[in-house]
């Protein structure tokens, strides 16, 4: 339900369940369901004949690298058939598939992957009904030597049959002005049909237009582009599936994005009454919609995390290592120089703070030592209890590369991650040292056969930042690192007692010795 207007009832549900499950919890109600994965494989998840309109944009060829691998221009119809394929199984006879894509200029000629897809499709049993162009208002400045800047997209319109569900009145426009004037003297040619003069067959009734308010579009849309990212690099505007939308569907209908992103469809079609199915490869994108659809909606999650980490799993880790830190505790005090620390200390300092006695002293300069190792120490031991958490929900790894500590596979991604103790634990320099880390962590990982989607993560175990994309990595801190790595948003509360596991009873042996 809006929260706003009481509008409509929505319901959330993530991961590992099908749309039939869905609509059986929540009957006559707008419902999302929403996959983190690669569609390729994701798709499978949503029954045949199900969907009555599927509107969508695949990232471009050669473009969005860094979020979605970046396909070749000459993969790219490899690339994108099975996924049509798939579409086509999903795709209810009465549906229609929209798929808004542009050929990219290689070499200072258009590509023809636009076409080849076209043949392709027609080849496996779609019919290309339509092709809409959008006329972007606002397209990007530019000039090149042999072309104009781009101002309009493809907006290809597929189907199974030629006979399929469309609503027409639903998206007409109004008439103009323009007939209050013309319509009021009407001519005597005006008031039958008037053939062309060129003999094409075409010809018009002036007259039919009395009294109309309304009329049907033509297949070009006017419309400006989306000019805040919303944390996404190519966000669809909202006007333009909505239009699709109404046109194809009926309330209560389901529509499908396999490329969700910021998950401008499925707004577009709550909002509207349709309920929606969105796939997202991308986990940053897909955890930042189910909070957006969570702000906007009182929704209802159903979470089924193939693997979990339980609570005596925490603890009986913490058991086996934290005996560690507490001695690194005591090692570091045992090899220090107190004469070296002495010589590295302002010793005006002392007297402002009024140390007068050695003993004062000495217990100044230990509590502030002690307190910069245990920092360092305790982000250690949470390093590894990072690591061991991703190993067992995801099957990470402790990386081999330098300047990352840990690899796992998420929703399709390969995630590179970075993991730091607390929100503000470097200087500009060593900030640039990390991203040159993960530059060079992509040269390598991206020569692999998969070649799989990568995100670049600084994880921080405490903290919080409220503005996570860092354009080319995402900075997760506290609840959101260990959420990532255990796909439960509560685990930052629960591994608070087994980290307290014997405190007193270690910190007393510290006392002592």
């Amino acid at each position: 339900m809006r929260k706003d207007n009481q509008r409509s009832t929505g319901n959330l549900t993530t991961t590992n369940v099908t749309i039939e499950q869905v609509a059986e919890d929540a009957p006559g109600s707008p419902y999302a369901v929403l996959i983190n994965g690669d569609c390729r494989t994701e798709l499978a998840k949503v029954a045949s004949d199900s969907v009555d309109l599927i509107v969508t944009s695949p990232p471009y060829a050669d473009q969005r690298a860094t979020t979605y691998g970046g396909i070749k221009p000459d993969n790219y119809v490899a690339w994108f058939l099975p996924i049509a394929d798939e579409l086509q199984r999903v795709l209810k006879p009465t549906g229609s598939f929209v798929l808004n894509i542009k050929e990219p200029a290689i070499n200072g000629e258009r590509h023809p992957l636009v076409m080849e897809i076209i043949f392709e499709m027609r080849r496996r049993g779609w019919l290309w009904t339509e092709e809409f162009a959008w006329h972007k208002k606002n397209c990007y400045p530019g000039k090149w030597p042999n072309r104009f800047r781009d101002a309009w997209e493809r907006l290809l319109q597929f189907n199974k049959q030629r006979k399929f569900k469309m609503r027409q009145d639903s998206v007409m426009v109004p008439v103009g002005d323009w007939h209050i004037s013309r319509m009021k003297n009407l001519s005597e040619t005006d008031q039958a049909r008037d053939e062309s003069k060129v003999g094409s067959g075409f010809g018009k009734k002036v007259a039919n237009w009395v009294g109309r308010d309304m009329v049907y579009p033509t297949n070009v849309l006017h419309g400006a582009t989306e000019c805040g990212n919303r944390n996404h690099s190519a966000v669809f505007p909202y006007w333009l599936p909505e239009w699709f939308i109404n046109l194809f569907t009926d309330p209560g209908d389901t529509v499908l994005d396999p490329f969700m992103g910021s998950g401008t469809t499925a707004f577009a079609a709550l909002m509207n009454g349709r309920n929606v199915v969105g796939i997202e490869v991308h986990e940053p994108y897909y955890q930042e919609l189910r909070e957006r659809l969570n702000e906007e909606y009182e929704v209802r999650e159903v979470q089924q995390p193939i693997n979990a980490i339980t609570d005596e799993q925490i603890t009986k880790y913490v058991e086996d290592h934290i005996g560690t830190y507490h001695a690194n505790r005591l090692n570091s005090l045992r090899t220090l120089s107190l004469k070296g620390l002495l010589l590295r200390k302002n010793p005006y300092l002392f007297r402002n703070k009024n140390l007068l006695s050695a003993g004062e002293i000495v217990k100044s300069l230990l509590d502030a030592y002690l307190s910069s190792q245990e920092e360092t120490m305790f982000g250690d031991f949470l390093e590894g209890l990072a690591i061991y958490i991703a190993e067992n929900v995801h099957g990470g790894v402790p990386s081999g590369i330098p300047g990352v500590d840990l690899e796992f596979s998420k929703g399709g991604s390969r995630h590179i991650v970075s993991i730091k103790s607390g929100p503000n634990w470097g200087n500009s320099n060593q900030i640039k040292r990390m991203r040159q880390d993960f530059r060079a962590a992509g040269s390598v990982l991206r020569q692999r056969p998969d070649n799989p989607p990568l995100v670049f993560v600084n994880g921080c175990c405490y903290g919080r930042d409220e503005s996570p994309d860092k354009g080319d990595y995402f900075k997760y801190c506290g609840q959101r690192f260990w959420e990532l790595i255990s796909n439960d948003p509560g685990l930052y509360t629960r591994i608070i007692e087994p980290l307290g596991h014997k405190a007193g009873h270690h910190d007393n042996n510290f006392n002592r010795d």
